[in-house]
């Protein structure tokens, strides 16, 4: 039987999607515009090419199918989460890539910081809604009672046929926050359920939405937000007062760098909605009033939300020294590092980069994985946490700068 042509996935990183190039230019210009540590994700885009990982992986059904779609996977979250994933997954790859007769990616420079940087802000714009789940919705969240569209609803609250065609869901999720203090009220007089959003829900409603509107206007391009700018908006409405951002201070709202905030900012957008009822009645406590946005203020706000989770929980060096004894390292690397079976750690500094470690680690994985199986080790796995542990001790514990 004849073989059927291998598809040449290097040509779907071209067709990665519009909304992924966009992305990394606007993030790599404003999101990374601070010092928050992370690479390039244009860059990161090029190497998810070059390094042949688009034949395997695909970004929203853009590349192979061999592996978990990037754009859709599991692979959120703090930089801990992305690596510990790439790490867990280093072997069943390099089995595949033995398999295919192909070559493994290393990494050399910034290149494994870049291309983290690009998986971790795959996720930030959002994934196309279902206008007809969403239609749905508008009726089950009691939208329709107050709000008119395709000539139904009622009249309490702004007809939303007005809404421009192609307008922005961010933009919507702002109107829709500040639109907040009537809508609750007006709600409630009516002894009608706010509205809470789960999962896509939110990405659906507002799919449908943005075609109910009769304006003409052109498709309108949103913000991808300054985290510079968002730092400010944070502080400025009063966010800080209540939240941290893995912080130990503020006690009074959840640390927003400690709450599990996944998905796409529009969904984050709609779980700071949920939150309304419990915001209204600490800031009623405190003698503040609730936050309105203007211009991109809200796109700001959640820009700084998203860039600063990157770094994710610091680890702990005493649980990192139980990792480094317990999953074998010491066993090839000696409990202090000076080298057995395996290379001396000598290089680890407190200067070293977490990125530079994982990288080496990731380079040096095929070695590792022939001295463990040769010893009967077992391959180390890792949580997130865990690996930022492992890593807090090898860059403060091993170089003597405990």
């Amino acid at each position: 039987m004849r073989r059927k042509p291998e598809r040449d996935t290097r040509s779907d990183a071209r067709g990665i999607g519009c909304a992924v190039v966009i992305l990394a230019v606007a993030l790599s210009g404003q999101l990374t515009g601070q010092e928050t540590g992370m690479g390039d994700p244009v860059q990161g885009q090029k190497l998810f090419a070059g390094k042949d990982c688009v034949r395997c992986h695909a970004v929203r059904s853009a590349g192979g199918r061999i592996g978990p779609d990037l754009g859709r996977s599991a692979a959120k979250g703090s930089f801990f989460e992305i690596a510990a994933g790439m790490w867990n997954h280093s072997i069943g790859m390099e089995q595949k890539i033995r398999e295919l007769n192909r070559v493994r990616p290393v990494f050399e420079n910034d290149e494994f910081r870049d291309l983290v940087a690009f998986v971790y802000f795959l996720n930030y714009f959002d994934e196309p809604g279902d206008p007809r789940v969403g239609e749905v919705l508008f009726t089950e969240k009691h939208c329709i009672q107050c709000h008119r569209a395709e000539g139904q609803g009622g009249s309490a609250g702004p007809s939303l046929e007005t809404l421009p065609r192609g307008v922005s869901p961010l933009r919507i999720a702002q109107g829709l926050w500040n639109h907040g203090p009537d809508m609750v009220r007006s709600m409630r007089r009516r002894q009608l359920a706010v509205p809470q959003f789960q999962g896509t829900e939110i990405l659906d409603l507002f799919a449908y939405l943005r075609t109910q509107g009769t304006g003409r206007v052109a498709r309108e391009f949103q913000s991808a937000g300054d985290a510079s700018r968002g730092e400010r908006v944070f502080v400025s409405k009063g966010c800080s007062r209540c939240h941290d951002v893995f912080g130990g201070g503020v006690e009074i709202g959840p640390d927003l760098g400690r709450l599990d905030l996944r998905g796409s900012v529009t969904q984050i957008a709609g779980r700071m909605w949920n939150h309304w009822p419990a915001m209204t009645e600490a800031m009623e406590a405190l003698d503040m009033r609730m936050p309105i946005f203007s211009e991109d203020e809200l796109a700001d706000l959640l820009a700084y939300l998203f860039v600063s989770r990157y770094a994710g929980e610091p680890g702990d060096l005493e649980r990192g020294r139980v990792q480094y004894r317990e999953r074998g390292c010491a066993f090839c690397h000696g409990l202090d590092g000076e080298g057995t079976l395996g290379p001396p750690l000598d290089w680890l500094t407190p200067a070293e980069e977490m990125e530079q470690v994982v990288q080496r680690m990731w380079n040096h994985a095929p070695e590792m994985w022939g001295q463990m199986s040769e010893h009967q080790i077992p391959w180390p796995r890792f949580e997130a946490g865990e690996l930022a542990d492992l890593l807090a001790f090898l860059l403060q514990g091993l170089s003597g700068e405990e």
